[in-house]
């Protein structure tokens, strides 16, 4: 989710890092990396070239409700094995193994589809959608053959469960950003992209233009408009559909990321960062 407000736009809102409101985020956040140096930054000298733009963190959304999906896992079992205590325990059971799914899935997809530019494809989501179809499956064959494939089921969920935690964990491991830069939009073409670059659009537009493969993910072109003025932005992709910081030390590969970056030599110096898009250093 972007920053609302023009001048949190490009560096994020100063609440998601503990700063106050009228505070100015760093240019500059650790562990990120500087734009290459042959594709321009804007500045007070100049309103030219690409700025990274910060979205809100992912643990502002996620955290807390993942934090309360084991609680009702663990509970599920619970009118199971203590009967009678409830006016349904199989109605009972299944209504808090649903929730705890339910708080796994549906804050990790809501801050999927809150990023500009993610994927919106389901299965792509961090969750172990193989061991939860096989949990699925022996929780059916138990009601047919023998109680215990129930249990097994349960076991396999759990399996499921922290493996999910596991890969979710590893898209909190980088920041989700972008980086972008106003152009005047009659001047794009597509085809002078390296040969490297899937085309989708051969002449600028709202959405996604051009892709490339980089390691599990992608590298994404997309078009966009602010007010009046139009946007490319360039943005990884990873392989549960998250946006992630391109230029960022961890990233694994953040090199070929660069590498694929310097040969785009794309030129937008005929179009300006709007002054009121932009924050120059000396007003920190």
């Amino acid at each position: 989710m972007e920053a609302h407000g023009d001048r949190n736009w490009l560096r994020g809102d100063p609440v998601w890092w503990g700063l106050e409101s009228k505070q100015t985020p760093p240019l500059i956040r650790n562990s990120e990396m500087h734009v290459p140096s042959g594709m321009g930054v804007p500045s007070s000298e100049h309103r030219f070239g690409w700025a990274r733009q910060r979205m809100r963190p992912l643990a502002w959304p996620i955290l807390k409700p993942v934090a309360w999906s084991p609680f009702f896992l663990i509970s599920s079992i619970f009118p199971l094995i203590f009967t009678g205590k409830t006016p349904d325990d199989q109605f009972v059971s299944g209504a808090l193994f649903i929730i705890s799914w339910t708080l796994l899935i549906v804050p990790v997809s809501n801050a999927r589809n809150a990023q500009p530019t993610s994927s919106d494809n389901l299965l792509t989501l961090p969750i172990d959608w193989v061991l939860v179809s096989l949990g699925c499956l022996l929780f059916m064959a138990h009601i047919y053959y023998s109680p215990l494939l129930g249990w097994l089921a349960y076991a396999i969920f759990w399996i499921a469960f922290l493996r999910s935690i596991k890969m979710i964990s590893e898209v909190f491991s980088i920041p989700p950003a972008r980086i972008i830069s106003p152009l005047e939009k009659s001047t794009w073409d597509s085809t002078a992209l390296p040969e490297r670059w899937e085309i989708h659009s051969q002449s600028w537009n709202r959405g996604k233009i051009s892709s490339t493969p980089i390691g599990d993910g992608s590298l994404v072109l997309y078009g966009l408009t602010r007010e009046s003025t139009d946007f490319i932005s360039i943005s990884y992709i990873c392989k549960f559909g998250f946006v992630q910081d391109c230029l960022f030390e961890s990233h694994p590969y953040s090199y070929e990321i660069i590498r694929v970056l310097k040969e785009l030599r794309l030129d937008f110096s005929q179009a300006e960062w709007p002054m009121e898009l932009i924050v120059f250093d000396e007003e920190e």
